[in-house]
Order: C-alpha cells, then sequence, then structure tokens
C-alpha cells in the first residue's frame, strides 16, 4: 500500500516529536498587561511592557500650619507718594487660644538672606510723620482661627548718591517672645532708598 505525502509527514513529525520533544513544545502565552488601581495606562516600553508615571507626590504647602499653632504671611503693598505700606498677619491657625502684646521683631533680609542694615523703629510716626495713628501696645488674644495684624512703613527715598538704593527680598518676623521666627516675602520686596529705616505698629486684631 502507497502512503500519500500527508501521510509521510505525519509519520515523520511523529518520529520528530519523540526524539526532540522540545521542538513540538507549545509556545508561552503572552503576558497579560493589566492596570493597576490608581495607575492610568501610558505608552510600552520597547520590551512591551507598560510605561507607568509614578503620580507626583505633592510638596509642602506655604500655608500650611507651623507646629506652635502661628502663621506669619505678608499682605499686599500699598504705596502712595513714596511712602510704603504693609500688613504683617499673624494667624492662630492652631487648636488652643494664643496670646500677643506688643511689636513684632521685624529684621530685613538681602536676596541671598544676608541682614541688612536697617533701623527697624518701634512708632510708626518715625517714618510717617502724620496722618497715621500709632495706637499703643496691648495684650491680644486670638482664638483658633483668629487674627492680628502689624502695620509696617517704609519710605522709597533715594537722596544719598555715594550708595545705592536698599533693596530688601525677604522679612524675618517674630510674632513674640518664645515664637519661633518666620520670613516672608514682600510683593516687590522692600524698596528702602537710602533711608535705611522703617517702622512697624503693635499688633491689633483682625475684624
Amino acid at each position: 500500500m502507497n502512503r500519500t505525502p500527508r501521510t509521510l509527514s505525519l509519520a515523520a513529525l511523529l518520529i520528530l516529536c519523540t526524539a526532540a520533544p522540545l521542538a513540538c513544545a507549545r509556545p508561552a502565552p503572552a503576558p497579560t498587561v493589566r492596570d493597576e488601581p490608581g495607575i492610568r495606562p501610558g505608552p510600552r516600553t520597547p520590551s512591551g511592557g507598560p510605561s507607568r508615571t509614578t503620580p507626583a507626590v505633592p510638596g509642602p504647602s506655604a500655608a500650611a500650619c507651623p507646629h506652635d499653632g502661628l502663621r506669619v504671611t505678608a499682605e499686599p503693598v500699598d504705596g502712595a507718594m513714596g511712602l510704603r505700606s504693609m500688613g504683617v498677619r499673624l494667624d492662630n491657625c492652631g487648636t488652643v487660644p494664643r496670646t500677643v502684646e506688643g511689636h513684632p521683631r521685624l529684621r530685613v533680609l538681602g536676596e541671598k538672606g544676608e541682614t541688612l542694615d536697617v533701623a527697624v523703629h518701634d512708632d510708626l510716626t518715625a517714618v510717617a510723620h502724620s496722618g497715621v495713628p500709632d495706637t499703643p501696645a496691648r495684650p491680644v488674644t486670638l482664638r483658633p482661627g483668629a487674627a492680628a495684624v502689624a502695620v509696617v512703613l517704609w519710605r522709597n527715598t533715594y537722596d544719598d548718591t555715594r550708595r545705592p538704593p536698599l533693596l530688601g527680598r525677604h522679612l524675618e518676623v517674630t510674632p513674640g517672645p518664645g515664637v519661633r521666627a518666620q520670613t516672608v516675602a514682600p510683593e516687590g520686596g522692600l524698596d528702602l532708598g537710602s533711608t535705611g529705616k522703617l517702622a512697624v505698629g503693635a499688633w491689633k486684631p483682625v475684624g
């Protein structure tokens, strides 16, 4: 009986698989790509796997509440006829009442954080000779969520060409004894000209 070519091919294949089993093994299934929860599918890498992007970790917020529960911020600068005015705001972002009294301690800092030679007066009339009430210092109790403000005044008068105009980039504020200093960046900086001084009022409750 003559064997057909198909029969011979099957016989040859049977002999081949018996002699070398690996030659007839089934190929492994392709890996299944599954999107994990919280990870959006992206483009595939050259090896065939998914290219995943790690979610960005949010950085610390500038409005985060300090450990002592008192947060200092700088209000917008108001300038008219060379007289600059800015409020330094103190918020009780903690959970217990806090009391402040007197004037905050200020230090003017330069571009690199260096201390500038600036005289700080606890009397607003040292800068604004008239038209600005300088209320006396009184204790201000801040319940959680309440705030106080202290007015800072300076002039940008420049009449001494022997040195360049003085520009402060940051203001270090110490709200009171036992409270750590915080640094704020006034809008546009503190353009002190050649005056070399500023004045700060006492803490007053907001509202």
